[in-house]
């Protein structure tokens, strides 16, 4: 596995030492998330080596970093993937329990590990990817495509005494999955992720002093992975979220031409 620290620290050893760099990852997935529905029997998605030699694909779900135990599997969970060769990953239920009033997420991990390099003093480095995967039981109430629009939102004081927070309350049996949060026309960008169902955000505002109503602009990612179009909503000041009808941000003619 190689953490982001870890790629950097390679990446400059490599600079220093004048060592070759390997190619750039050759594995590639098929989609950016998987859902697998209650009622479905698998779900899959594909992989496809895009590189000039073969790699030993591992594939594992995890439920978060040092939570392997799930009621999840990956089959297989490891193949031979050769020079332009796709391959099938496919997501199976096991038994285990799992809340049947809102979604669970976990961790879909493929690792691709090069074969060994016939040259001398070359830093190969196996390389993960790692994307969401949702299981969503059948009965759950609403459709996740509406789920952004129930969002709540608050600006409440900060929690150390000092400052403000911008609270994000997801009423939901979803996960909402943010790609963009920008407060008052991009003072402050917010690296935001995903607000739980039944669960509640908190985000420190750096563009503020104290409690006091902010614009936010957001964008979400649906099913598909796809990012939703823009949306603004005007957020109050107040203890707990609210619900806040958020409207579309008009798309500039320019870009609408693109």
């Amino acid at each position: 596995m190689c953490s982001n620290h870890r790629l950097r620290w390679a990446l400059a050893l490599l600079l220093t030492l004048g060592l070759p760099w390997p190619a750039a990852a050759g594995v590639m997935l098929g989609g950016t998330r998987v859902i697998l529905g209650e009622k479905d029997r698998e779900a899959s998605i594909p992989v496809k080596n895009t590189g000039t030699s073969f790699y030993v694909v591992q594939a594992w779900i995890d439920a978060g970093e040092g939570h392997n135990k799930t009621p999840l599997l990956v089959t297989p969970p490891l193949s031979r993937l050769d020079p332009g060769a796709e391959n099938i990953l496919r997501i199976l239920r096991v038994p285990g329990d799992l809340p049947a009033d809102r979604e669970s997420v976990f961790w879909l991990n493929v690792k691709e590990i090069p074969e060994k390099s016939k040259e001398e003093n070359v830093l190969q480095i196996a390389v993960r990817s790692r994307i969401k995967l949702f299981y969503r039981p059948a009965k759950l109430v609403g459709k996740p495509e509406a789920s952004r629009a129930q969002l709540t939102w608050a600006v409440s004081p900060s929690p150390q005494g000092q400052g403000a927070v911008l609270k994000v309350g997801n009423p939901t049996a979803y996960h909402l999955t943010f790609t963009a949060l920008n407060i008052d026309g991009g003072r402050q960008q917010i690296n935001a992720d995903m607000v739980p169902p039944f669960g509640e955000m908190s985000y420190p505002l750096t563009v503020i002093a104290s409690p006091q109503a902010v614009q936010v602009n957001f964008t979400t990612l649906n099913d598909y992975g796809a990012e939703t179009p823009e949306e603004r909503v005007q957020v109050p000041e107040g203890d707990r979220p609210v619900a806040v009808k958020a409207e579309l941000v008009p798309v500039a003619a320019d870009a609408a031409k693109r």
